[in-house]
């Protein structure tokens, strides 16, 4: 009798566990991927072991977003916002931004800096935090704006890359030797860190670190990639490489892309088409806005 009792315990504790592997399988269904690009990532890189939501949404015309939360194949949280912007699109134009509109050093956040830069002929629809910067704002790469080269210097090895709008309206993305050959070329330009893909290739990196970032790819096609990964939340979002976020971009589309500054900087913003208010859509990991000391900014003119 006891035998028996013995054995039916033990099959009713096997249906309990069958029971409760079913429910936490339930409790993670399969998500029908929305986005080319995330689709893009998860099939052309190792970034992705699962993803849990996939969102893409129109933010204006020329310019989709692709927010995504998945489990990476180290096994943590991970939360990621993408613009693809078609800088082709007649009405749509990048632009440096300042604090206060003005080419003085200083700090402001970035929704702040839109409010400066906005107009009825100049409506800002998007932007990203750019080059790292001193305690007073001083940008550690190149600087110009609107057709004034303000800075040529580079603070540090860190500081290798830029982002350029030539006065012709087209975009570049080059290095300090490039910088030199094109300056008077430019009508605004920005620094950033490593260049992280070049001719379509992934470039080695030393720095292995793990942290919120933010990276801008470009690809011949004229599509713009501002990227920010989230992270120094473990249940929330972890970081990543800048290696990792160069596979990203690549796999994107970017046959060039930049590291810019990231940490508590990192700040993906959109004017959101549902409402006339300008969005932080990521989470700074400072838990609010910091105040940086330059942005890119999207802007849609008629």
């Amino acid at each position: 009798m006891n035998t028996i009792r013995f054995f039916a315990l033990l099959l009713l504790l096997g249906m309990a566990g069958a029971s409760c592997r079913k429910d936490t399988q339930a409790q993670i269904p399969a998500v029908t991927i929305k986005s080319p690009l995330t689709q893009k990532i998860k099939d052309s890189t190792d970034l992705i072991a699962q993803v849990f939501s996939d969102t893409l949404f129109q933010v204006s015309e020329g310019i989709q977003e692709t927010d995504i939360h998945y489990l990476s194949k180290e096994g943590y949280s991970m939360h990621v916002y993408i613009l693809e912007i078609d800088t082709r699109h007649p009405s749509l134009k990048l632009e440096a931004a300042s604090p206060y509109n003005n080419t003085a050093y200083a700090l402001q956040t970035v929704p702040e800096m839109a409010k400066y830069m906005h107009s009825a002929d100049s409506r800002v629809i998007a932007g990203v935090n750019a080059d790292f910067f001193s305690t007073a704002g001083e940008p550690r790469g190149i600087y110009v704006k609107d057709g004034q080269v303000i800075k040529t210097t580079w603070a540090s090895e860190r500081s290798r890359s830029f982002l350029g709008v030539r006065k012709d309206g087209t975009l570049f993305m080059g290095d300090r030797s490039d910088f030199v050959n094109i300056q008077d070329e430019l009508e605004d330009a920005l620094g950033g860190g490593p260049m992280l893909v070049k001719d379509n290739m992934i470039l080695p990196q030393t720095d292995l670190t793990i942290e919120p970032r933010t990276g801008i790819g470009l690809n011949t096609d004229g599509k713009l990639y501002f990227a920010v990964v989230d992270g120094r939340s473990f249940y929330y979002s972890n970081g990543i490489t800048i290696t990792r976020l160069g596979e990203m971009l690549r796999a994107c589309g970017a046959t060039k892309a930049i590291n810019v500054d990231g940490g508590g900087s990192s700040t993906f913003m959109i004017r959101h088409p549902l409402a006339e208010v300008w969005q932080v859509r990521n989470r700074p990991s400072d838990g609010t806005n910091r105040a940086v000391g330059n942005a890119w900014l999207i802007v849609s003119k008629p």
